[in-house]
């Protein structure tokens, strides 16, 4: 493709050298470059393309797309943009075919419950008799094919390879989990949304987004500037009007499917939802209250689309467990085992909440907060577990690069607020300090008793710990098939 074709219509603040060159492709990193590629210059939170461009050239790049005019040499030419991340967006679509404008694409955005929604909508599609793909925060799906997700939303050229190998695979729906930071750094610019699902707004990333209106403010770009200028013909947006954010989102809403009844259990959910078209029971087996919201959502896009009730329901009762969101892990001790994500204050107290309601004799919460993320929230989570649980584990998460034992000092005024003590019993309304987290779970296990509930919260699918800048291996629930592994134990 010639470089004048890959821009279009794309606004120029300056143009060095030719726009007639062929272009044999677009990368964003100099590990990416390959002779004949332009280079876009994008800024990280690490580091600034720009300072790069050398190296990029010396790769083989025959142009450069840059916020600021850079030197390079009179057979290479630099495209000077107002934003590279949006032309990033922008190129990469067109250079793929812009697959978006083929398939169906769903985006899901919101603090909590994006993934479950996004095995829930990959469900139903099937039993519909559809070929989905699946984008999200624990892996990429489609075709019988699970790869690793690296970040929730992947970068502009990426995620638009990504979308081009799905159509060519057969994919006729993509759901696709829509992170605030991929609004804001313009990585689904260039899609075209057949429709978009909020599902909450609650205290998280503000190492990022500084406060949480300018969280909210990235979070609304899904529906105030992605689904206006898609080419599909009737966008639609599944809203969760019960959250207070939900009128910023979209301006006009109003509930059309509600769950009129809802009985959860160990077992599962059983619902009744309510919509236009009339009143249908669901079944599932995930574990939660907080999941009759998630599972209203993916039915509610599902009438959207205009899919069958019967494909509704089958696809629901199918999902047996969504990986590391309140996933049970059995054992013979009689201790309910759960294994969940929630790393932010209101996703604790959801889960803690929940779980209460399933009836359990005590709540034993294992948790701690990741480090160089947002530190306001460590004492929230702090007072979330004192108001759910009745004892408590504070341990260790991905402490990065800061002192795991700073992140547990910051945690515990949530803790000592709401009256709790440090012990080392099983008292009610107590807590140890215990940084390792294997040890942490291990302790929190001998800790318990048969009936009680031990919820280990903060990484669920997460196979990994980041200490420092080494990524080891770590998997919660392998450590706590780990414990019981020599036959039932507990308190």
């Amino acid at each position: 493709m010639r470089l004048d074709e890959l821009f279009g219509g794309t606004e120029t603040n300056g143009v060095t050298g030719s726009m007639a060159s062929d272009i044999s492709g677009i990368a964003y990193h100099t590990r990416q470059v390959q002779p004949g590629f332009i280079f876009v210059a994008i800024r990280g939170t690490a580091a600034d393309g720009h300072d790069f461009v050398s190296e990029a050239i010396a790769a083989g790049a025959i142009a450069v797309a840059s916020a600021r005019q850079v030197a390079v040499p009179s057979n290479v030419t630099n495209v000077v943009v107002a934003d590279t991340r949006r032309a990033l967006a922008t190129l990469a679509a067109r250079w793929y075919g812009e697959p978006s404008r083929t398939l169906r694409l769903v985006g899901v955005t919101g603090t909590n419950g994006k993934s479950t929604i996004t095995y829930l909508l990959e469900a139903i599609w099937q039993a519909a008799a559809r070929s989905p793909g699946v984008v999200g925060t624990i892996n990429v799906r489609y075709g019988g094919k699970t790869d690793p997700a690296p970040t929730t939303t992947p970068e502009s050229l990426d995620l638009q390879a990504l979308l081009r190998a799905m159509l060519a695979g057969g994919v006729q729906d993509v759901v696709m989990e829509v992170s605030s930071h991929a609004l804001d750094q313009e990585r689904v610019t260039g899609c075209h949304f057949d429709g978009a699902i909020f599902t909450n707004l609650t205290q998280d990333h503000l190492d990022y987004h500084g406060d949480m209106a300018s969280y909210a403010a990235a979070k609304r770009r899904l529906f105030t500037e992605q689904l206006p200028v898609s080419c599909k013909p009737r966008p639609w947006a599944v809203i969760n009007v019960d959250d207070q954010a939900s009128e910023s989102m979209v301006a006009e809403t109003h509930a059309d499917c509600v769950v009129e009844e809802c009985r959860c259990t160990l077992d599962g959910i059983q619902l009744q939802i309510a919509t236009p078209m009339g009143r249908y029971g669901v079944t599932s087996s995930l574990c939660g209250r907080f999941n009759a919201g998630n599972i209203l959502a993916a039915a509610t896009a599902a009438f959207a689309m205009g899919l069958s009730v019967p494909a509704i329901q089958r696809g629901i009762q199918s999902v047996a467990v969504v990986p590391g969101r309140c996933e049970r892990v059995t054992n013979t001790a009689g201790i309910h085992v759960l294994v969940d994500y929630a790393h932010t204050p209101d996703a604790l107290c959801n889960v803690l909440r929940a779980v209460r309601e399933l009836g359990p004799k005590r709540i034993v919460t294992v948790f701690g907060c990741g480090g160089d993320r947002d530190p306001g929230k460590r004492p929230l989570m702090g007072t979330a577990v004192a108001r759910g649980s009745d004892l408590a584990i504070v341990t260790s998460d991905n402490p990065r690069m800061e002192d795991p034992l700073e992140i547990i000092r910051q945690i515990l005024p949530g803790l000592t607020s709401e009256g709790w003590q440090e012990t080392a019993g099983k008292g009610r309304n107590s807590y140890a300090v215990i940084p390792d987290r294997r040890a942490a779970i291990h302790a929190a296990l001998r800790a318990a008793c048969s009936g009680d509930c031990v919820l280990v919260a903060g990484k669920g699918h997460e196979d990994y710990q980041i200490v420092g800048r080494e990524k080891r291996h770590f998997d919660d629930r392998e450590v706590v098939r780990e414990y019981f592994a020599d036959g039932p134990r507990g308190g």
